[in-house]
């Protein structure tokens, strides 16, 4: 038995090493928006690579409510160290944040008056330079600032797992409102360089192409799509070039009418 247990400890002693662990720290460090301080591990050394750092901030002495989460690790790609916010209750005043300066991390504050700060730091060592947040989970890419959540790090897909945009949703989707912020709103049809085509050659392209000039075929359409952005700028531009056609419809009309009252 007592050579079971030995032999347990040895086993569980070289998992420990090959897989790493992780150990706690915390410290208490004044810092203010003119006085930036490196952040130090447990033993005041510079941060280890092969590390993620899991730190969670808070402001004392003050009557704000103050508190955030950082994620730090080191970027072997580019040999960098790099902080991503999980959450913070605010980045003006004194609300501690961190920072990566000349390749240091350091805490500080948008305050001129120097707070002291406490630290609560969570330390797993990977044993791997290569290891990134994503060990946390999914989660930790998400990062919330007061009452706004948001995501960074890729596309997110809904009903699916191979998001082709920063939102892609493989089903239905209900809203009140959506709106849609464009550039080249296509008012400058109503301008007077504007060559409008005649209603001839607009019909010489329908019979030629089976679909109207600038607006997608259907095969495309259900082949790939279309962009509500783009699609709305078509609608509109040939909405105002049929307008104008009227317009001038409109004017010949009456033109002829009087032609025939003076007969």
């Amino acid at each position: 038995m007592k050579n079971i247990l030995i032999l347990l400890f040895f086993v569980t002693l070289g998992f420990t090493k090959s897989f790493g662990q992780s150990t706690t720290f915390i410290k208490t460090i004044q810092v203010s928006v003119s006085n930036r301080v490196a952040l130090l591990d447990a033993e005041n050394q510079p941060l280890k690579t092969g590390s993620l750092y899991r730190v969670k901030l808070s402001t004392m002495s003050t009557g704000v409510r103050t508190g955030a989460e950082y994620l730090i690790w080191f970027n072997i790609s580019d040999a960098s160290w790099k902080v991503r916010m999980v959450t913070s209750n605010g980045t003006n005043s004194n609300h501690p944040q961190l920072e990566v300066d000349s390749n240091i991390v350091k805490l500080y504050t948008n305050h001129e008056t120097a707070y002291p700060i406490k630290v609560y730091a969570e330390v797993f060592n990977s044993g791997n330079n290569y290891t990134q947040p994503s060990m946390f989970g999914s989660s930790f890419h998400w990062q919330r600032y007061i009452n706004n959540l948001y995501y960074m790090d890729g596309n997110v897909g809904i009903g699916t797992d191979t998001p082709k945009e920063k939102l892609s949703v493989n089903g239905n989707i209900r809203a009140h409102q959506i709106k849609v912020e464009t550039t080249n709103w296509p008012d400058y049809v109503f301008k007077d360089d504007y060559k409008l085509s005649s209603l001839e050659d607009t019909e010489k392209f329908i019979q030629a192409n089976g679909h109207l000039p600038q607006v997608p075929k259907a095969e495309t359409v259900e082949k790939e799509g279309y962009s509500l952005n783009e699609m709305d700028k078509i609608l509109l531009k040939k909405v105002e070039e049929l307008t104008l056609h009227l317009i001038r419809l409109d004017k010949e009309n009456k033109e002829l009418k009087e032609l025939i009252l003076r007969k």
